[in-house]
C-alpha cells in the first residue's frame, strides 16, 4: 500500500485499481467521518475520567508569607499596652477531602459518563458501517457503470458493422435508402449513448474515491466484477430479528435511554445533603508566639435548602431527556423492521430481474442472430435487425443493474 500514501497528494501516471477488501481497508483508515468518531470516542474517555475525579480523594497544598503592619487592632479589640502583634506570618500545608455522600449525584453523573463512552464506541463501529455500506455501494456503481460503458461499446460495435452491411446491400441494390438512414440513426443514437455511459463512469469514479477516502482526482478506481452467483434473500422474520439483535444504532439507542436515566438520578440528588471527610495538616511561623504544626480532621455538611427553582428545573430537565432518549430508541425499532423490509424487497427485485435478464440476454443474442442472417437473405427488414440489437442493448444494461442492485442490497442489510 505504500502506492496509496502518495497518490493521495500526487496523481499517479496510471489508475490505482482497488479490490473490494483494499477499498474497505484504505476506507476505514482514511475516512475523515471515522477520525471525527475516533476523535468524540476520545473525548467521551476524559468525560469519563472527569466524573469519576469526585468520587476520589482530593488533595491541595498551600503556601503563604505574609506582612502585616504592627500597629493594627488585635483579633480581641485594642492592643495591651506593652505586648506587640506579629508582623510576619508563613504557613505550608497540605488539605485532604474525601466525599462520602452527596445523595447519588457523582456516582450518576460517573455510571452516565461510562455509558456515555459505551454508546460513542457503538457508535463508531456504527460509522465503520456505515463507511464500508458506502465503500461498498460506491464500489458496486462505479463496476457497473463500467460495465455499461462495455455494452454500449458493443452495442455501437454491431449498430456500425450493420451501418457497414447496409450500405453494402444499397450500392448492391438489395436496401433501400431508407435502410440506409435508419442504420446511420442507430449508429449516432448508440454513440450518444456510449458517450453519457462515459461521463457516468467518470463520475462514479470519482465517487468511489471519495467514499474510499481520496481526492476524486487521485487515480483511485475499482477493480473486479459484479458478482453473478446471487444468494437468496433470508426470510424475513429472521433478517428483522438478527437486525433487532445486533444493530449499532439501535444498541447506541438502548445505551442512550440508560444513559439519560443515571443523569436523572444524578439530577435528583441535588434534593439530598452532601457529606465530606476533611482534613488538614501544616506549619505556621510566626515572628511573635513562635511556630507549631497545626492539624484539623473534621466532617462537612453542605444541603441545598432552595435554590431558586433551579433544582427542580434541573430534574424536569433531566427527565425530557429520557423521555427523548426513550421515544427516539422506539422509533428506530419501528423504523428497523420496516427497513429491514424494504432492503429484503430489493433484494428479491434484483435477484428476479438479474435471473429474467440473464435468460433474456440470451434470446435476444439468438433473435439477433435470426434478424441478421434473415435480412442477408433479403426475407427480413433493417428494421427488425435494429429492434433486435436494440432489445439485446437493454437485456445486457438491466442484466448489469441488476446485479449491483443486487450487490447493494446485500451491502444494505448487512448494515442493518
Amino acid at each position: 500500500m505504500a502506492l496509496l500514501t502518495c497518490v493521495a497528494a500526487v496523481r499517479a501516471a496510471e489508475p490505482v485499481a482497488l479490490l473490494l477488501p483494499e477499498a474497505i481497508h484504505e476506507a476505514l483508515a482514511r475516512n475523515p467521518l471515522l477520525a471525527v468518531e475516533t476523535a468524540r470516542t476520545r473525548e467521551s474517555e476524559s468525560d469519563l475520567e472527569t466524573a469519576r475525579a469526585p468520587l476520589l480523594p482530593r488533595l491541595s497544598a498551600t503556601a503563604y508569607d505574609n506582612r502585616l503592619n504592627e500597629d493594627r487592632l488585635s483579633p480581641v479589640g485594642s492592643s495591651t499596652p506593652g505586648t506587640s502583634l506579629y508582623t510576619r506570618e508563613s504557613f505550608a500545608g497540605l488539605t485532604a477531602r474525601q466525599l462520602l455522600y452527596d445523595g447519588g449525584r457523582s456516582r450518576g453523573a460517573r455510571d452516565a459518563a461510562a455509558l456515555g463512552l459505551e454508546g460513542q464506541r457503538t457508535g463508531l463501529t456504527a460509522a465503520r458501517d456505515e463507511t464500508i455500506l458506502r465503500v461498498t455501494q460506491a464500489f458496486a456503481r462505479a463496476l457497473a457503470i463500467t460495465e455499461l460503458v462495455r455494452v454500449a461499446q458493443d452495442a455501437l460495435a454491431r449498430q456500425q458493422s450493420f451501418e457497414t452491411m447496409t450500405a453494402d446491400f444499397f450500392r448492391a441494390g438489395k436496401a433501400t435508402r431508407l435502410d440506409v438512414l435508419k442504420a446511420e440513426a442507430a449508429r449516432l443514437d448508440a454513440e450518444k449513448s456510449l458517450t453519457a455511459a462515459r461521463e457516468s463512469e467518470a463520475v462514479a469514479v470519482a465517487q468511489f474515491a471519495q467514499a474510499v477516502g481520496f481526492d476524486n482526482r487521485a487515480g483511485i478506481v475499482p477493480r473486479g466484477a459484479l458478482a453473478r452467483d446471487l444468494a437468496e434473500a433470508p426470510p424475513p422474520e429472521q433478517a428483522i430479528d438478527a437486525a433487532l439483535a445486533h444493530n449499532p444504532d439501535l444498541l447506541r439507542a438502548a445505551q442512550q435511554t440508560e444513559q439519560a436515566r443515571k443523569n436523572l438520578d444524578s439530577a435528583r440528588g441535588v434534593y439530598r445533603p452532601e457529606l465530606a471527610l476533611q482534613g488538614s495538616y501544616g506549619y505556621r511561623e510566626r515572628d511573635v508566639g513562635g511556630s507549631a504544626p497545626e492539624r484539623i480532621v473534621g466532617v462537612t455538611a453542605n444541603w441545598t435548602l432552595y435554590g431558586g427553582g433551579a433544582l427542580s428545573a434541573q430534574v424536569a430537565k433531566a427527565q425530557a431527556r429520557l423521555t427523548q432518549a426513550q421515544e427516539a430508541r422506539r422509533a428506530l425499532e419501528l423504523d428497523i423492521g420496516t427497513q429491514v423490509r424494504d432492503v429484503l424487497g430489493a433484494w428479491r427485485t434484483a435477484l428476479s430481474d438479474a435471473h429474467a435478464a440473464a435468460r433474456l440476454v440470451e434470446t435476444d443474442r439468438e433473435a439477433l442472430a435470426a434478424a441478421e442472417t434473415l435480412y442477408r437473405a433479403g426475407k427480413a427488414t433493417a428494421l427488425d435487425v435494429l429492434t433486435a440489437q436494440a432489445d439485446l442493448a437493454r437485456a445486457e444494461g438491466a442484466q448489469v443493474t441488476a446485479l449491483a442492485d443486487h450487490a447493494i442490497a446485500q451491502a444494505r442489510l448487512a448494515r442493518l
